[in-house]
């Protein structure tokens, strides 16, 4: 049953049950459960929430019912148990695979770069776009079904943190509709191209990536510290704070008895070797060569890079922790004319120097500014479309 054909009746069912799940998160949070008040996600400093929980035991049940870890060697016990699987992102899809590196990467980015303009938002106009012409692009979509692509891919945001928090109403209608697009469009795909679940991850996980990757990066940058910054990156903070587990038969693991069925989490701390579920670990080389080939086109473009208001996290997203609108304003470096006649101020008026061709060809070059937004949305623009509307 899709979304479309629910009564309003079962769509009311469905809000009262998501609705009761939440609450029933911020019941146990008022109690002290550390576990919960991390899914309830209104803390935008998790750590203390992180103690609290490894304070609690190597592996204790939580009140929402999952047993949760915070234990690197419990997490290893866990891990290496025969008897415990990864909870997928996808119930009834197949596994997340690895994603294809497709060609033209740096154009793209160009593409998006000159759509944006001098100030933009990393995560709308140039992250998600730029997954999402990347994976149409590995996916073999029609060009005329790009757009359709890209929403559909915005649609399914939530599919991760879903697995572990209760999302609103609007927000899994959203999901659902999303994911039965997705799901039409890549009927056509070609046997090698990756399934619905490998799409939703990768496209969601990569975006928080190029986003976090750009906005830790220092500008001026070269390509060998853009290639550094976004490996760092990719290993100091964990694509997903939460990795979700589930027993295949009844077991006892640290002195825990746990019954098929349960869930089970565990809350990796980030940095090398850290707990990573194969979802995020496997298409890691395609989520790497995204956040590079941006890195390289801003370097090529800008001098400096600032954020200009704060970033904004998606609501009830415990698990990706990923930004929903992260504004920044890019200049370019000072041209050598501009140079030329501030030095030539600080000497006086009686000092004149007329600038040479070089440094006129230089002012031209560099003081040239972005086009302005286009009528399309960059992530229209970029795919090629011609019309299209802004998000």
């Amino acid at each position: 049953m899709t979304v479309e054909s629910m009564e309003p009746g079962e769509l009311a069912r469905l809000g009262e049950r998501l609705q009761r799940e939440h609450g029933t998160l911020w019941l146990h949070r008022l109690k002290g459960d550390p576990y919960a008040a991390l899914l309830c996600d209104i803390d935008e400093d998790p750590r203390p929430l992180r103690e609290r929980v490894r304070a609690a035991g190597p592996l204790w049940r939580s009140g929402p019912g999952a047993w949760v870890t915070a234990d690197p060697a419990t997490a290893a016990a866990l891990l290496a148990h025969p008897g415990i699987g990864y909870v997928p992102a996808l119930p009834g899809e197949a596994a997340v695979t690895d994603v294809r590196v497709p060609d033209g990467l740096g154009s793209l980015c160009a593409r998006l770069l000159d759509a944006a303009g001098p100030e933009f938002d990393l995560v709308t106009d140039v992250a998600e776009p730029l997954v999402a012409g990347a994976l149409a692009e590995v996916c073999a979509i029609p060009e005329t079904d790009r757009d359709r692509f890209a929403e559909a891919l915005v649609g399914c945001a939530a599919a991760q943190d879903a697995v572990v928090c209760p999302q609103r109403l609007a927000t899994t209608r959203r999901l659902r509709m999303g994911l039965d697009e997705l799901r039409s469009l890549l009927d056509g795909a070609p046997p090698d191209a990756p399934g619905p679940a490998t799409v939703v991850v990768a496209a969601r996980t990569g975006a928080d990536l190029v986003v976090r990757t750009v906005l830790r990066a220092r500008f001026p940058l070269s390509a060998r510290e853009a290639g550094r910054t976004a490996v760092a990156a990719l290993s100091d903070e964990p694509p997903g704070w939460i990795v979700p587990l589930v027993a295949r038969t009844d077991l006892e693991v640290a002195g825990a008895r746990i019954a098929a069925g349960e869930r089970l989490a565990i809350l990796p701390d980030g940095g090398p070797g850290a707990v990573t579920a194969p979802a995020h670990r496997v298409p890691a080389p395609f989520h790497h060569a995204l956040a590079e080939a941006v890195l390289a086109a801003l370097a090529d473009r800008y001098a400096r890079l600032r954020p200009v208001a704060p970033v904004v996290r998606r609501a009830r997203a415990p698990l990706t922790r990923g930004p929903a609108r992260a504004l920044v304003r890019a200049t370019t470096a000072p041209t050598a004319l501009t140079t030329a006649a501030t030095a030539t101020a600080g000497r006086g008026a009686a000092e004149t120097t007329t600038p040479t061709t070089a440094d006129r060809r230089a002012a031209t070059t560099t003081t040239s500014t972005a086009p302005p937004r286009a009528t399309a949305s960059p992530a229209a623009a970029a795919l090629g479309a011609g019309t299209g509307e802004a998000r």
